[in-house]
């Protein structure tokens, strides 16, 4: 069952990359792209302050923040990297300083027996690795991660750190689908098309590796989730 259930979160990041771009294909948005860059060029700071506001209710809820970020790179091309890692980061914070404040205490109370306390120091004491490896794989949603590491003591600029780092990769694959949406609808030639086609391919397979590689080191920490 482990080993299915692995199989499946390798091809998670593939097939939802294909189904998004498909579905960019698909949804009629040339009648609101234009628009929306010119509403952005001339409300920039507004723009990205929504944007970001946005990205922060999606990922507090159990919504899907992976359309937010095709969204970012659809209205903000490449600077939609950036602005998706920072309300991602900003979205987790919430969850993750609530379920500490309040839940954490009492949970560890109840549960927290010698194995747990050593599992939460392991989890604690490599917190940049850990916490990088659980956000670059699909193992668990990024809404539910948060929560969980608020119940563990995983300290606030680890966090931060292996929050983004770990979700860079994904980022700026679906950014990349955004910005080639964008491209796609406001007259980029073919090669254009098609070389960013060609370059988002490659970046799958490497997110693909990455992520194979992650849950294997995950598995070897004990971490069958």
């Amino acid at each position: 069952m482990d080993t299915l259930r692995n199989r499946l979160a390798l091809v998670v990041w593939p097939m939802l990359l294909a189904g998004l771009m498909l579905g960019m294909w698909l949804t009629p948005w040339q009648g609101w792209v234009e628009p929306l860059e010119r509403w952005l060029a001339d409300h920039t700071r507004i723009g990205w302050l929504v944007y970001l506001a946005l990205y922060v209710v999606v990922v507090a809820l159990p919504l899907p923040a992976a359309a937010m970020s095709v969204v970012g790179g659809l209205a903000f091309g490449w600077w939609g990297i950036p602005l998706a890692l920072l309300g991602s980061l900003l979205g987790a914070l919430g969850p993750w300083w609530a379920t500490r404040r309040f839940l954490r205490d009492p949970v560890m109370a109840r549960l927290g027996g010698p194995r747990v306390r050593a599992a939460d120091a392991m989890v604690r004491d490599d917190a940049l690795v850990f916490v990088t490896l659980l956000r670059l794989t699909p193992i668990l949603p990024f809404t539910v991660q948060n929560y969980l590491l608020g119940l563990t003591s995983v300290r606030l600029i680890p966090f931060a750190i292996a929050t983004i780092a770990g979700l860079a990769p994904s980022t700026v694959a679906l950014v990349w689908i955004g910005e080639l949406g964008s491209l796609t609808f406001t007259g980029a030639t073919a090669g254009q098309i098609l070389s960013l086609v060609a370059g988002l391919g490659v970046f799958a397979a490497f997110l693909a590796w990455a992520i194979w590689r992650a849950i294997a080191r995950l598995r070897s920490a004990g971490f069958h989730a």
